[in-house]
């Protein structure tokens, strides 16, 4: 389990970097956008409400991140066990077998046949 958790969480950092480098240029290229239309016309508002709705946007792109995380994190779990540490191998003495021991041990049976 810990490879598949270790990929989902790869690509939810992945997602995450994504939508940070979008952010940030998004927030150049409006920036520079408003600054030379700033200098023809007064559009304070404006951008004050464009900046609103891009921040809102992406802190909901990251809130679907997360819950896209958290919904495959269930499911990993749900699927697929944890791998327990096996415990070392416990080295036993070779033994006889309990019946050539008794076989040994017993003297052989005398014959009353014979008498």
């Amino acid at each position: 389990m810990a490879k598949i958790k270790s990929y989902q969480e790869q690509i939810q950092d992945i997602v995450a970097k994504a939508i940070d480098a979008v952010e940030s240029q998004h927030k150049a290229i409006a920036e520079a956008s408003f600054g030379y239309a700033e200098k023809l016309y007064k559009l304070e508002t404006a951008k004050a409400k464009h900046d609103e709705v891009a921040t809102l946007a992406y802190d909901k792109a990251r809130e679907a991140n997360k819950v896209v995380a958290d919904f495959a994190g269930e499911i990993i779990t749900k699927y697929e066990k944890p791998v327990a540490k096996k415990a070392p191998a416990k080295k036993t003495a070779a033994k006889k077998p309990a019946a050539k021991k008794a076989a040994a041990k017993k003297p052989a049976a005398k014959s009353t046949a014979a008498a």
